[in-house]
């Protein structure tokens, strides 16, 4: 009979070394992502009360304040050590909330208030997640990465459940206010995890000791972006995406007006529930067997292909059930096979773009591509086209397309890196 270390191993594809460091890092982003899903129905729930224009500004004030944030975060980066920096963003963003809340308390006008929550809500949404990868990818090779990063993001799904079934459990007991104390505290608890995680990692890094400092330029992550096409083609990934997003949170906003606040609440908060158990069932058994299996132009595109496949399904229909139906196929495709792939082609990048450019196409090249879609699908309908839902969806499936054949190109691209790099290693062995 197989030890538990053995049969975890066996499951997840995990060396019996590596599972410390996995596990931590499963824990890690598990607390983060329930940080956030903790906010996010509540987040969801204000559009549908603003309409198209007030929405669209929502999102264009998100953009410019991502940039900031991103720009800000740069310049951190080029003055002080890792070690410090990335506990820092998690206290920072603690102190952020709880200083809403406080606001909140304090009596500040509720509405002003939760146009402030939004923006800054989905500009968290972003930027905790991606500096949380900037901090693990450093620490595994490419080959590494396809087995193990589909298990570490299962937390993400894990902690992506324990928020929804909070606000489920708490709609009627809790106000916004308190919500916000409660992730801010949340957010402390990272800090034990990252230390723990730096000691392993420096366990099993003892013979090549990353350095702890970036370039002191603060651009440098911009001029990254600009010399490399592999960056620009993962910005154009995440921004093809983002169009994928907008087209659906633009029909379900507008198909979530006639049901009350309290309704809305519950039917997204189940909606996050259903979608992340399905994606801890693909990133335990299928996630790494898919890349292993198949190779990276698969694991890029699938889901690409069948969330555009799905769309012109939807579009014959396009009902309030059937959205959120899709929206859990694509959250939880995104979730458990296409963001761990993503996060494998970081791998094959160095520290500087890493922690300094990831940063910016993650958040702000996604905030912009939230700006510009909304604007795109606001002209196909009321601003000029007139287009009815069923059409837009049209659009969106041809938007899917192009992001499946994007995935293709980065899959390609990141393999055959990996196969020069395996050559000389062989040829020596041999």
């Amino acid at each position: 009979m197989l030890s538990p270390k053995l049969l975890f191993s066996k499951v997840t594809q995990i060396e019996p070394s590596e599972i410390k460091g996995a596990i931590l890092s499963f824990l890690f982003i598990f607390v983060l992502m329930a940080s956030y899903m903790i906010v996010k129905p509540v987040r969801d729930a204000l559009p549908s009360d603003w309409g198209d224009v007030s929405l669209a500004q929502q999102w264009t004030y998100t953009f410019i304040v991502a940039t900031i944030a991103v720009s800000i975060y740069n310049l951190f980066a080029s003055r002080i050590s890792l070690r410090k920096l990335v506990p820092g963003v998690f206290v920072f963003f603690a102190f952020t909330f709880f200083g809403l809340y406080a606001a909140f308390k304090a009596g500040v006008e509720p509405t002003f208030l939760g146009k402030i929550f939004y923006v800054w809500s989905s500009v968290f949404s972003l930027f905790h997640i991606s500096v949380f990868w900037s901090f693990v990818s450093q620490q595994y090779s490419k080959a590494q990465s396809k087995r193990i990063f589909g298990f570490i993001n299962t937390g993400a799904s894990v902690g992506s459940i324990a928020g929804p079934a909070l606000i489920l459990w708490l709609a009627s007991k809790m106000s916004v206010e308190n919500i916000l104390l409660v992730t801010s505290g949340a957010l402390i608890l990272t800090l034990p995890l990252i230390a723990a995680l730096n000691r392993n990692f420096d366990k099993q890094s003892e013979s090549k000791p990353l350095p702890n400092k970036l370039s002191p330029n603060p651009f440098s992550g911009f001029e990254e972006f600009i010399k490399h096409k592999r960056l620009i083609g993962i910005a154009s990934f995440i921004f093809l995406f983002t169009g994928i997003s907008a087209f659906l949170y633009s029909s379900q906003v507008g198909l979530l007006v006639d049901f009350s606040s309290a309704e809305r609440k519950q039917m997204l908060a189940t909606m996050e529930l259903a979608s992340n158990i399905l994606t801890i069932i693909i990133g335990i058994f299928i996630t790494n067997r898919i890349s292993t299996k198949f190779g990276m132009p698969t694991t890029l595109s699938l889901v690409p292909f069948v969330v555009g496949g799905l769309l012109l399904i939807l579009s014959a229909n396009p009902a309030i059930v059937l959205v959120l139906a899709l929206q859990v196929v694509r959250r939880a495709g995104n979730y458990a096979i296409t963001r761990p792939a993503r996060e494998i082609l970081y791998t094959a990048v160095d520290r500087e773009a890493r922690f300094k450019t990831k940063p910016i196409i993650d958040v702000a090249i996604y905030r912009g591509g939230d700006v510009v879609w909304i604007w795109i699908i606001a002209l196909l309908g009321d601003l000029w086209l007139n287009l009815g839902v069923p059409a837009i969806l049209c659009v969106g499936a041809g938007v899917a397309i192009i992001w499946g054949f994007v995935g293709i190109y980065l899959g390609r691209k990141h393999e055959r890196e990996a196969s020069d790099e395996d050559e000389p290693k062989e040829a020596v062995s041999s």
